[in-house]
């Protein structure tokens, strides 16, 4: 049975591929003739292909994946080697394929409680709240920080957005509601409108790492997140086991200083708690949030916020293949596939199995990029345009590899023409 539903799982991949592979030569496809070239590479596409790799990249050898560690060895070898093995040229212009991203591996031992009309409320670390700090620094320590729900935390001009309307938040702990504003369609409140952060589909205002971005820019000590599993997409041990492990950072010449100090996360129940404590109803202030007439709260409470960090700096890497465009005045621009090849790895306090495997998220993915590499080679003359084949590193610790790629390009953005990302295939 097991064996049944992975080749179904494959076999469904396979034919999303297709799809992708179809829409990217869709101008292509006028004609019997042009259809006919195509199919070669169409073929090429397999369910056994795409398992293959799956298989090697999730197996146990390769013990999650985490960047840094023995897994990344092996999963940098085989994608490059895979890369080799389809006739891509190295996408690095140094001649490799591979693009150091150097990161910094942080173990935070947070400690956090809050002080309410003179009661303290002592949190418990990773079953009620997470916290890291992106600076590479030993030790951060916030003490007796004001508390502000700041509502979704988003600052979006074209939406008309601002959840902060100017209040002053320098040196003040920012509480905060996971993803989008959820805000109704005027003409049918039972739908999300698609004017305003484009409906059901989450916007970069959504995600986590634009909250505490958002955060270090309007000057806050610290941001706190609450976690939601709906709105989040994934449950509270989902946070628990990506955030309460060693987590990473670009390690930029700045040591990242101008990150927020502290980056948290609360349960819903810790907030529930935590704003009835204030005198404040959970559901009314998240009901008022979606409102472009929201006003910051400012909560009765103090923060005290204390982590001790145990800092590692080494070489990360982004895996990058090219094939080169056929057109000698068009070859200089370039598509790009990619897909994130880092997982959660090994926890070693874990009873039994201690490995992430990481099989949907994102072996299929990486064995997606390699399959559509084996199908673009097959297209006689090749496309036009250079296409790029990229596993970047890190996502998991917030799009690290990926980030670093957009600040440091091997090839020019401004003849960089799309991006189309691959990550956790069949779901």
């Amino acid at each position: 049975m097991v064996a049944k539903r992975r080749y179904r799982t494959s076999m469904n991949i396979s034919r999303l591929l297709l799809a992708i592979f179809l829409s990217a030569t869709a101008s292509l496809a006028g004609n019997d003739e042009l259809k006919e070239r195509l199919q070669p590479a169409l073929d090429a596409i397999t369910p056994d292909g795409l398992l293959a790799h799956i298989k090697v990249l999730a197996s146990d050898e390769f013990e999650g994946r985490s960047p840094g560690t023995k897994g990344e060895d092996l999963s940098v070898t085989y994608i490059a080697d895979q890369f080799k093995r389809i006739g891509l040229k190295p996408g690095n212009p140094d001649g490799t394929y591979t693009q150091e991203v150097p990161l910094a591996g942080i173990k935070s031992e947070p400690r956090m409680s809050f002080a309410i009309s003179g009661k303290t409320m002592d949190l418990k670390y990773a079953d009620d709240f997470v916290a890291s700090s992106a600076r590479l620094q030993p030790e951060i320590k916030i003490e007796k920080s004001d508390v502000v729900f700041v509502g979704y935390g988003v600052v979006a001009p074209e939406y008309g957005w601002d959840d902060y309307k100017n209040v002053d938040v320098r040196g003040k702990t920012l509480l905060m509601l996971i993803g989008d504003p959820p805000v109704p369609d005027p003409k049918d409140p039972s739908k999300l409108d698609n004017k305003m952060f484009k409906g059901k589909a989450m916007t970069y205002y959504g995600r986590w790492t634009y909250k505490y971005e958002i955060a270090a820019q309007k000057g806050a000590a610290a941001a706190i997140i609450i976690h939601e599993t709906e709105p989040a997409a994934y449950p509270w041990q989902v946070v628990k086991s990506s955030w309460a492990k060693e987590n990473f950072e670009l390690d930029n010449p700045n040591k990242n200083m101008d990150a927020v100090s502290a980056r948290c996360w609360i349960t819903l129940d810790v907030a529930r708690r935590l704003l009835a404590d204030c005198g404040q109803n959970f559901d009314g202030v998240k009901k008022s949030a979606v409102t472009k007439d929201f006003q910051p709260v400012t909560l009765n409470a103090k923060a005290n916020i204390e982590i001790k960090q145990q800092i590692r700096s080494f070489k990360s890497h982004n895996v990058v293949g090219n094939l080169e465009g056929s057109d000698s005045k068009l070859r200089d621009e370039y598509i790009i596939y990619t897909a994130h090849w880092d997982h959660l790895g090994r926890h070693p306090e874990l009873q039994g199995d201690q490995i992430f495997n990481g099989a949907i998220d994102n072996a299929s993915g990486v064995a997606s990029v390699i399959e559509l590499a084996v199908a673009f080679t097959k297209i006689n003359p090749p496309p036009k345009r250079s296409v790029l084949f990229m596993a970047t590193t890190a996502e998991e610790a917030g799009l690290l590899g990926a980030k670093f790629y957009a600040e440091h390009p091997l090839y020019p953005l401004n003849k960089t023409l799309a991006d189309i990302n691959l990550d956790s295939m069949n779901v």
